[in-house]
């Protein structure tokens, strides 16, 4: 039993890595000036979309706590709480990503957004994508577990761009590594799993190259006459969710 709790815990020190990129990712640009007081005015959903995207990576490294544990019934219950972090992290998410996208059209627009908005909603499509798998897998603990993993490096890029923007700048190669480095926590995992002699799970088989391909994929895509289209789409979906702005 104690080598199988050991076998376990490189979930929950991931999930605390992960956590980590989150933490120190927003203080640079949303809780440290917060607290000074240097945080401009932004819409009510801008907020409830990072307190929801914060709350989500506090309770992902208690959940793989609480079943390193055993504390399965309490896990469960809390997992009850994870689907509406889920549904609220998207849903204001596709409204901050579209009214973004549509600002970014305007002659004075963002720069950042018109080359990364695209790229942005996809790690949001990867996380909804994989978290609906987590759940459609949630009695088969070996899928749901990477499952989770999986959806939770998917939505770390806004994290992962802010802390490398901090270490090298907030240029476009921070926004590039901030999409695409977060997968790097997967093939962490995967290591982890070679090392142990356990082979590399299915799940990371398939969702590792899904994952990164995705977002590789649409950033080289976005500048040119096929990836236009996404970008018009968010931008139509930014007016029509404006209200909600």
């Amino acid at each position: 039993m104690a080598a199988t709790k050991q076998r376990g815990n490189h979930y929950l020190y991931l999930s605390l890595a992960t956590t980590a990129v989150v933490a120190l990712g927003f203080w640079v640009t949303y809780f440290g000036p917060m607290m000074a007081g240097e945080y401009g005015d932004v819409s009510p959903t801008v907020h409830v979309h990072g307190w929801t995207f914060f709350l989500w990576y506090l309770l992902l490294p208690l959940q793989a706590g609480l079943i390193a544990m055993r504390k399965v019934a309490i896990h469960r219950r809390l997992g009850l709480g994870s689907v509406v972090l889920a549904m609220a992290m998207t849903a204001t998410g596709m409204v901050v990503i579209g009214v973004q996208m549509e600002l970014a059209r305007q002659p004075d627009g963002s720069p950042f957004w018109t080359f990364l908005g695209p790229a942005v909603f996809m790690t949001l499509v990867l996380f909804a994508v994989f978290y609906a798998l987590a759940l459609q897998y949630r009695k088969q603990r070996e899928y749901h577990k990477r499952f989770m993993l999986l959806a939770s490096t998917g939505g770390l890029g806004a994290a992962a761009f802010r802390l490398i923007g901090r270490i090298i700048g907030f240029g476009p190669v921070a926004g590039v590594s901030g999409i695409l480095a977060p997968n790097l926590i997967i093939v962490a995992a995967m290591l982890i799993e070679l090392r142990r002699g356990e082979g590399v799970h299915p799940v990371y088989r398939w969702g590792l190259p899904l994952s990164f391909g995705a977002e590789l994929a649409v950033i080289l895509l976005t500048p040119t006459a096929v990836g236009q289209p996404l970008a018009s789409a968010l931008a139509w979906v930014g007016r029509v969710l404006a209200p909600l702005y």
